[in-house]
């Protein structure tokens, strides 16, 4: 009870960025200042593999119905989505998750500089 109790009072600590990404898909939250990029995602069922209504309980998302309308099946898979389209847009979840690796996102920078010699060097600089 007492490390429900803990996990409860901590989660309650936490940034929810519900200030950030309003409009975009990735950039920093003002509240923070962490880097955060939006994910979506969508419930799938194990059996028949239609798409099923989802919501997030407790920062995991779930289906809204216990079994299947269309099978009976309890079983499903969360399949992540790169991009969300018109017709995915009821069903999809999106969330707003912490960018691990910034490099990534923000590519190596070569820039080419010619010096007084006449000669041109490199000057290559890596976001890490």
């Amino acid at each position: 009870m007492k490390n429900i109790l803990l996990a409860f009072f901590q989660k309650q600590n936490k940034c929810t960025h519900k200030n950030a990404l309003i409009g975009t898909n990735e950039g920093y939250c003002p509240d923070c200042g962490q880097y955060l990029v939006k994910n979506y995602y969508i419930v799938r069922c194990s059996r028949c593999d239609i798409k099923r209504q989802a919501k997030l309980y407790w920062d995991e998302i779930v289906p809204i119905d216990k079994y299947c309308s269309n099978c009976g099946c309890s079983d499903y898979y969360i399949e992540k989505l790169d991009s969300v389209n018109f017709i995915d847009a009821n069903y999809a979840i999106y969330i707003k998750e912490i960018a691990n690796e910034l490099k990534n996102l923000h590519p190596e920078a070569q820039i080419w500089v010619d010096n007084e010699n006449g000669t041109i060097k490199q000057i290559t600089s890596n976001a890490n």
